[in-house]
């Protein structure tokens, strides 16, 4: 049958290992990417496509099989309370049987009998063990037993406990109304029984869906978790390029940080050293300027004697010089009078020679205005024979300029001919030679 067949290793990440906490975050993210439709369209269920598309199961194999899982997950759960049941017998005396009961006590004298078997052996173990050891057979003491006796009631002990647990697990079967209550009303079960339950419902999650899933629907998974498990890989890898890159990063940057800790500390000795030489340098420039101050002191107190006499003996000169100054403004006084007298004399004088002047100005100015009639008339004259003067120089100026630029161009083309004609026999000598030379050759070579 198709359902019951094993998928291939890549269809093991199913709905159920996703419910019970095995499917991954990353998962789901790319398969919404992957189904994510067009804008105004609508978004299925990211993990439809994990979901069998059946609900119940069709075949009578199938139903088997969901039903031999959940009578043992029931043993199972029923198996796992039996502790809390054989150690509190009269606690629940109210919701089971009397014969159940009579079997839980039975139960537990085995149990007990089991674990001082086991700590005798145990502690037997402990201890070195020689070949006179406690001696006594099965029926003796237990405490007076071998090493090799307690192994072999050790192994009694556990097959009359395997023999007791299915009469206790026959009897609840049978019993249904005790079976369900104690199911319901007792729930101190050990963290490893727990942990069995939870993984025993989670098995059956799992078989429950493969027996539901058809073979389109396992390849139609299978092809949807290889893309996922090739996306993943690709995610890894650019992961790991880029923890590379930070790597790189990481490094280069505490290489940087190391290098500019050595300038650091580099410039810190630096600027130690600089503050040192600084401070001697400001002590010793102190002193030297103390000393000159002191140099400088004395100079300038020597300086102000002499300044001092200087200012006596200028006053004296000053005194002097104003008495002779007095006698050389009185004469120059006498001068200026003597001076002024002259000069409105010749201020008369002036006048009477500007009228004359005057006269004579008037006179030349109407002279002038006739030769300047007669200027404006000659100038008329000489601005045509100007203008046809300069249009004649103009014409030879061209006539020149033309006759340079054709001399010029006339220049230029027999040196460029004169250029072209020595490349043309530089161009025909080198010629021949490759020509000769090729000549040569092949006479050589004949």
């Amino acid at each position: 049958m198709a359902s019951i067949v094993d998928p291939p290793p890549s269809l093991h990440h199913t709905r159920s290992e996703a419910i019970a906490g095995g499917k991954k975050k990353s998962d789901i993210e790319m398969y919404h990417a992957m189904h994510t439709t067009t804008k105004g369209s609508k978004r299925e269920d990211p993990l439809k496509i994990l979901d069998p598309s059946s609900k119940k199961l069709v075949t009578v194999e199938s139903q088997r099989i969901m039903a031999v899982l959940d009578d043992t997950i029931c043993k199972i759960r029923l198996v796992t309370l039996l502790p809390e049941l054989t150690q509190n017998t009269d606690k629940y005396a109210n919701i089971i049987s009397d014969d159940i009961q009579a079997m839980l006590k039975e139960h537990y004298k085995l149990e007990a009998q089991f674990s001082k078997v086991f700590l005798l052996q145990e502690e037997e173990e402990t201890v070195a063990h020689t070949g006179s050891a406690k001696r006594g057979g099965i029926d003796g003491d237990v405490e007076q037993m071998s090493y090799e006796s307690l192994c072999t009631y050790r192994g009694q002990l556990q097959q009359q406990i395997r023999h007791s647990t299915r009469s206790i697990v026959r009897l609840f079967t049978r019993n249904h109304s005790a079976l369900e209550a104690v199911l319901k009303q007792v729930a101190e079960r050990p963290s490893a029984a727990t942990s069995l339950i939870s993984t025993s419902n989670n098995l059956r999650s799992i078989i429950m869906e493969k027996l539901l899933t058809t073979r389109e629907e396992e390849e139609e998974r299978s092809r949807y978790i290889q893309q996922i498990i090739q996306r993943e890989v690709k995610a890894s890898v650019e992961v790991k390029r880029l923890e590379g890159l930070l790597q790189e990063a990481s490094e280069e940057r505490e290489a940087d940080l190391n290098k500019r800790n050595v300038e650091i500390k580099k410039l810190k000795s630096d600027l130690a050293q600089l503050q040192k030489s600084s401070n001697e340098t400001n002590k010793r420039i102190k002193s030297d300027s103390m000393k000159q101050e002191l140099t400088d002191t004395k100079t300038s107190d020597g300086k102000c004697d002499r300044l001092n006499q200087s200012i006596a003996q200028l006053r004296t000169q000053l005194a002097q010089a104003v008495a002779e100054h007095r006698q050389s403004e009185q004469i120059l006084r006498s001068r200026k009078i003597k001076t002024e007298s002259a000069l409105e004399t010749w201020i008369a004088k002036y006048d009477t020679d500007m009228g004359e002047r005057q006269d004579e100005f008037e006179q030349i100015e109407a002279v002038y205005k006739v030769e300047k009639q007669q200027l404006e008339d000659l100038e008329e004259r000489f601005a045509v024979l100007e203008e046809e003067y300069n249009r004649i120089i103009e014409e030879r100026r061209v006539n020149a300029e033309l006759k340079a630029e054709e001399e010029r161009r006339l220049r230029l083309l027999t040196k460029a001919a004169v250029v072209i004609q020595a490349h043309w026999r530089s161009y025909a000598t080198r010629k021949k030679l490759k020509q000769k030379k090729k000549g040569k050759k092949g006479k050589k070579g004949k």
